[in-house]
C-alpha cells in the first residue's frame, strides 16, 4: 500500500514537472509530448487527447506537428482505437519520426488481425531499422500468416541480437513445435528465465501441441 502511494505521488510529481514545463516553454512541441506521453502512461487517456488536439491547433508547422500527431497516435493505440491511431501516424511525413510511425501502424494493423497490412509495414521498417521491435513483427506476422519457415528465420535473427527475449524463444519454439524441429532448448531457456512468462503462455504451447498432433492423425489417417 505504502509503495503504491509513493508511485502515485511520484507520478503526480512528474506531471506537474511536465506542466511547468509547458508552461515555462510553450512554443516547444516536446514538451507537450513528454506530458501526453505521461498522461498516456498513466491511462489518463481522455486529457492526453485533449492535451495533443489543443497543441496541433497551437502549433501550424508540419515538422512541430509531427511528434503531437504521433504521441496523439500512441493515445489512440493504448485505448484500442486502432482505425484512429492509424489515421494519426498516417499523417507523419516527417524522416525523423516515419520509420517509428510506420512501426505504429504495423502493430495497429497486426492488433486487428491485419497480418498481410501489418507484415507489409513491420518489413519496410526492418529492412532499415533491422531493430528488435520491427523484426519480431516480422516473426510474429509469418507465423500468424502460417509461414513458419520465414517466422524462423526472423526469430533466429532476433535471438542473434537478444538470446535472451523471452517472447522470441518461447515463439521460436512453437515454431519448432509446428516444423517437428526439438524446441526443448528453447523452451527451457524461457522457463529457467522467466518462468512466470512461461507459465502465462503455457496454455498456448498446449494448443499447438494439439494442432500439431491433429494434424499428424489426419495425415496419417488420408494415407
Amino acid at each position: 500500500m505504502k509503495k503504491q502511494k509513493e508511485a502515485i505521488e511520484e507520478a503526480a510529481q512528474s506531471v506537474r514537472k511536465m506542466v511547468a514545463a509547458v508552461d515555462k516553454d510553450p512554443n516547444n512541441p516536446q514538451v507537450y509530448y513528454n506530458l501526453g506521453s505521461m498522461l498516456t502512461e498513466l491511462k489518463n487517456y481522455q486529457q492526453a487527447e485533449e492535451l495533443f488536439k489543443k497543441a496541433l491547433h497551437f502549433f501550424k508547422n508540419d515538422d512541430q506537428k509531427a511528434i503531437l500527431h504521433y504521441g496523439l497516435g500512441n493515445v489512440f493505440y493504448a485505448s484500442g482505437l486502432y482505425k484512429e491511431a492509424i489515421g494519426e501516424f498516417q499523417k507523419i511525413k516527417q524522416n525523423k519520426l516515419k520509420l517509428d510511425a510506420l512501426l505504429m501502424i504495423a502493430q495497429a494493423e497486426y492488433a486487428q488481425d491485419n497480418y498481410q497490412f501489418s507484415l507489409a509495414y513491420a518489413l519496410t521498417v526492418a529492412e532499415e531499422k533491422n531493430d528488435h521491435d520491427s523484426l519480431m513483427l516480422v516473426g510474429e506476422n509469418f507465423l500468424a500468416l502460417g509461414n513458419f519457415v520465414q517466422a524462423e528465420k526472423y526469430f533466429d535473427k532476433v535471438l542473434a541480437e537478444w538470446p535472451d527475449d523471452k517472447k522470441a524463444n518461447f515463439q521460436r519454439g512453437i515454431v519448432g513445435v509446428v516444423e517437428g524441429e526439438k524446441s526443448e532448448v528453447f523452451f527451457e531457456k524461457v522457463k529457467k528465465d522467466n518462468p512466470e512468462y512461461f507459465q502465462k503462455m503455457k496454455s498456448r504451447l498446449v494448443d499447438v501441441e494439439k494442432f500439431v498432433a491433429t494434424r499428424k492423425k489426419g495425415v496419417q489417417g488420408g494415407k
